[in-house]
């Protein structure tokens, strides 16, 4: 079984046990949840260092109404476009272990037997539960190897001493980036597919919420590609992407559609439904991936192929917290 289709399995399941996870109304009988989430955003921060390795750092956060984070995720997706070997496909957090910097961090003597990046990322995240944005971003620093890492004898340095520049841009932007939303669980996924032949890296990332019938209520879809220089998500490069002639001229939508506006016409489509919902969309093969099927609500809107963003949708479901 592929790793596709065992998330996908996961997400139904987590679907299936999402409804009915109400609290009864005493008055009615009725589900009453209060919303756990009253924001919820994603920021991408992209970097290429002079060796060639790219370093895409994604901050998800979700917020109460009090605008303090109650969830956050932080990984980063570090590989060199064209280097295809499998360990470079996974986010360092996928990592864990393989990653290998506990006994390079127990020898700097910082942290008690040493702290693995997935571990020190998670560190961070628990040291942002329950602030604000702007007192996140006071978190006290110093120069560490090019970049800012916490300050040595505060109590984050004990358990954090990794350079987190990028982590605080990615917050910052994912702060900026937050839309209202009334949800229950929050969870993001990532793919990431290395084109040794273009030299390129693609990362999918698909962040999703859910209220507590496990409908989504938001969600956001993105990828860090990463060529020629370019450090910008799709998203982001808007109109620069270029791809609305080429749409137009191939007649599937009218005036063609930029990758911007497909990927939100993905996400407007796929509000309301459920994750198995959503695993069932009907596809056919396209330029060696899967388009929506012509002749559907979603292929008048979408015909980019998206089979990584179902793939980040069911990663993102498998996580739902």
């Amino acid at each position: 079984m592929n790793k596709l289709v065992k998330v996908l399995a996961a997400s139904a399941l987590v679907a299936t046990a999402l409804v009915g996870c109400g609290k009864k109304d005493g008055a009615t009988g009725g589900e009453t949840t209060a919303a756990k989430y009253a924001k919820v955003g994603l920021g991408v921060v992209s970097s290429i260092n002079d060796e060639g390795q790219v370093n895409s750092t994604m901050a998800a956060i979700g917020l109460d109404k009090d605008g303090k984070v109650q969830y956050i995720d932080i990984d980063v997706a570090q590989s060199t476009p064209g280097d295809a070997k499998g360990e470079l496909t996974k986010t360092k957090k996928e990592r864990k272990e393989e990653y290998g910097m506990k006994e390079t961090s127990a020898k700097a003597g910082k942290i008690k037997d040493g702290g693995e990046w997935y571990e020190q990322a998670q560190a961070f995240e628990e040291f942002c539960k329950n602030k604000t944005l702007d007192q996140i971003a006071k978190v006290e620093v110093e120069d560490y190897h090019g970049g800012k890492a916490p300050k040595t004898g505060t109590d984050l340095a004990s358990k954090c001493t990794i350079t987190i520049d990028d982590f605080l841009a990615a917050v910052d932007k994912a702060g900026k980036n937050a839309q209202a939303v009334d949800a229950a669980k929050i969870g993001i996924g990532e793919v990431m597919q290395n084109d040794a032949e273009k030299k390129q890296l693609d990362t999918t990332i698909a962040l999703v919420a859910t209220d507590d019938a496990g409908k989504i209520v938001y969600s956001k879809i993105d990828v860090a590609q990463i060529l020629k220089g370019v450090t910008d998500t799709k998203s982001e490069r808007k109109e620069k992407y270029g791809m609305k002639e080429t749409s137009a001229k191939n007649g599937k939508i009218k005036d063609g559609a930029e990758w911007y506006e497909q990927a939100q016409a993905f996400e407007d489509s796929i509000k309301n439904k459920t994750l198995d919902e959503v695993a069932k969309i009907e596809v056919e093969d396209y330029h060696g991936g899967k388009a929506p099927k012509t002749g559907t609500d979603l292929a008048s809107k979408c015909t980019i192929t998206i089979d990584a963003f179902l793939e980040a949708i069911a990663e993102a479901g498998s996580a739902l917290k």
